[in-house]
């Protein structure tokens, strides 16, 4: 699937160039030359011509009877049992076992990985044996080539439930290890008990109904159904029949399963790997135990010679403990096979897999999905919800049709409307807006412009869509001597930022937003956000600068969150105290509006709750106007009564309330009739 193929055919599947031997031909892993297998016909008729396990040999039952009883009786220094016929289909099954299979699929020829014929041939699952599915065919393709990969740690998949995944993760790390001798193949789920039953479910039984040529010896001191791991050795004994065992040749690998825990397999080489239901773990940040797990996928020398499978449905988490519900989406995210480094491997080193819920049902004989007839089914279920949000979100993550709505926020944590937040992160990923990142600056002739940010400005600068019109840049008129912006009708900028005067990499983040108030004249570019500062300055002066150059340079006042005092005291010994914004009046309590309005943004109750009001409502009715992915990601954990963690919400709250309020346009008075001196010659 890796190399190039004389003669075959490519494949993209998920970004993966996959290489197709030509018709009938497999590449021997053994003799590494291409040789011809011709291509299996279970009929001459075309419509007949679909997977269906092939029958065994007539004589097959009986010669495998005769081989369990000369075992039974057989001694140690006796020869192993033979029979011609046996051999010759042993070293068949051998072959597509590891080289592939050519079958007639309704008139094509269709190729097989080794490890999918494995898999329809002889992996026995809940169900019986599995049917052949052309989005598994993809699957086995695409897992065959991160195999083949040698910048390829392994494979993420994300899939509906009830898809074959789990049968499929445990024939993947039990087909390598049951024939590579000094291997080990390891297991990890959402929690010690999981994965208990992964193993039990998806590796032992399936194993123990494989054919005898396919099962290798292993330990049964453990149990003829070994809970904790299966030893693929000769039997413990004790004595002397211990001795005798010494020097008999065996596997000597093995596969085990751990508890969740991030460093189970701290140390340990693996050279199979699965992540079961790795989008779901409670109490583990399945990020920082992939860092622990790709080491054990590497030799001394720091060569892959391992492989692993994170499999998972993406579903609602019950779990509070921080970063676990982020890390997997980081992991996906650092997995993309289209998005490699310098060196050629993903962050991650795995690739990454999506299966659409639309090609997981409506199979006809040939393994082909009606997507158009499921998809139709899928909405249909859903318009059945769609005005309970909650119940709609959680079928939606169910049967996810796109990569988006697998990841989609649950709507009873979420105050928003998070099917709008989805829908816009959707549409942003396919009609990106364009963002300057830049910092303001004050030139040698004191005027505020903009420049690009260098490397060492990535951690704090300016992100911006729009610009002031050309010409109407650093406006500001005059009162009592201090310059006041001259724009306050057209934007606003509001400020979260933190009460120390300490910067640097932790604490608190700042978060400023600058925004437009809405034109009716202009409603495409107004009425919403345009600009975004984040970040923790090592010197607290430098977001105070910042926001400063941006407040004269569009024009706007700012608003600071009432929670700390040094930003009044940096503006005023500048002169430019008049570029701060009053408490708004509808983010004051009305009965306290007589009160002083002090220079900032209030945090009392009243406040507090009119910024909730507001955001609602413009999630629910202008989500189009926002255009920053990021604050769309932290709206959907925004949590009201811990607001402390969301700084870029927060921010964005204020300055919808500022570019709520209501700003009296200055307009230069002229008397109604004018008079005029004559000029005398």
């Amino acid at each position: 699937m890796y190399e190039k193929i004389e003669g075959g055919t490519i494949i993209d599947i998920q970004g993966l160039k996959c290489n197709l031997p030509p018709d009938g031909y497999v590449y021997n892993i053994i003799t590494k030359q291409l040789e011809f297998r011709g291509v299996y016909e279970r009929d001459k008729n075309i419509g007949e011509q679909y997977w269906k396990r092939i029958p065994m040999p007539s004589w097959y039952m009986d010669t495998m009877k005769k081989w369990d009883e000369f075992d039974k009786k057989k001694k140690d220094d006796e020869l192993e049992f033979y029979d011609e016929k046996l051999e010759e289909f042993k070293r068949q099954e051998w072959d597509r076992r590891l080289n592939g299979f050519w079958y007639m699929n309704n008139g094509k020829p269709t190729y097989l990985t080794g490890l999918h014929y494995l898999y329809l041939q002889w992996w026995s699952i809940d169900i019986g044996y599995p049917k052949f599915r052309i989005p598994d065919l993809e699957k086995f393709y695409f897992m065959e080539y991160c195999i083949q990969d040698p910048l390829c740690m392994g494979m993420l998949e994300v899939t509906k439930r009830r898809f074959g995944k789990s049968f499929v993760a445990g024939l993947f790390v039990t087909e390598y290890t049951t024939r590579t001798k000094m291997t080990n193949g390891g297991i990890q789920s959402k929690t010690g008990s999981d994965a208990k039953k992964f193993f039990a479910k998806t590796v032992v039984n399936p194993f123990r109904r494989l054919p005898k040529f396919f099962r290798p010896e292993y330990d049964m001191s453990l149990g003829v159904n070994p809970k904790s791991e299966m030893r693929f050795q000769k039997t413990n004994v004790r004595g002397k029949k211990a001795e005798e065992n010494v020097d008999k040749d065996e596997l000597g690998s093995v596969i085990d399963h751990q508890s969740a825990d991030t460093v189970a397999y701290d140390g340990q080489k693996l050279h199979r790997y699965v992540a079961d239901e790795c989008g779901k773990t409670t109490e583990v940040n399945v990020y920082d135990r992939h860092e622990v797990v790709r080491y054990c996928l590497l030799d001394d020398e720091g060569q892959i010679i391992g492989k692993a499978l994170y499999t998972t449905t993406v579903e609602k988490l019950t779990t509070e403990k921080d970063g676990v519900q982020d890390a997997f989406k980081l992991l996906w995210e650092e997995s993309n096979q289209e998005k490699r480094q310098e060196n050629g491997t993903t962050s991650s080193g795995l690739y990454r897999f999506f299966m659409s819920a639309k090609r997981t049902r409506n199979f006809d004989d040939f393994g082909h999905p009606d997507e158009e007839k499921t998809l139709a089914q899928i909405l249909a279920d859903r318009d059945t919800v769609k005005n309970n949000q909650r119940a709609l979100s959680a079928r939606i993550r169910k049967e996810p049709l796109t990569i988006d709505e697998a990841f989609s926020t649950d709507s009873d944590k979420c105050i928003f409307n998070v099917m709008n937040i989805g829908a816009r992160e959707a549409y942003l990923k396919e009609h990106p807006v364009l963002k300057r990142h830049i910092i303001f600056y004050r030139d040698i002739d004191q005027v505020v412009r903009w420049r690009a940010i260098n490397d060492k400005e990535e951690d704090f600068h300016w992100v911006i869509t729009q610009f002031p019109p050309i010409g109407e840049e650093n406006k500001f008129t005059t009162d009592l001597k201090l310059k006041k912006p001259a724009r306050s009708h057209d934007g606003a900028i509001a400020i979260d930022g933190y009460s120390n005067s300490q910067g640097g990499k932790y604490g608190s983040k700042a978060s400023a937003w600058i925004g437009r108030r809405y034109d009716l004249l202009n409603p495409e570019h107004t009425g919403k956000p345009i600009g975004h500062l984040y970040g923790r300055p090592q010197i607290k002066e430098t977001l105070h600068e910042q926001v400063l150059l941006a407040a004269e340079f569009y024009g706007y006042q700012a608003w600071y969150e009432h929670n700390s005092d040094d930003y009044l005291s940096y503006f005023r010994e500048r002169g430019r105290v008049l570029y701060l914004g009053s408490y708004p009046l509808s983010a004051m309590d009305p009965t306290k509006r007589d009160a002083d309005r002090h220079k900032g943004f209030p945090t009392t109750p009243f406040s507090l709750t009119k910024q909730t009001d507001v955001g609602i409502m413009y999630f629910e009715s202008h989500i189009d106007s926002i255009d920053f992915e990021n604050l769309l990601e932290d709206a959907k954990k925004f949590d009201p009564n811990n607001r402390t963690e969301f700084d870029i919400t927060v921010s964005f709250l204020m300055l919808i309330v500022c570019l709520m309020e209501s700003v009296q346009k200055q307009i230069k008075k002229e008397p109604l009739v004018k008079s005029y001196i004559p000029i005398l010659n």
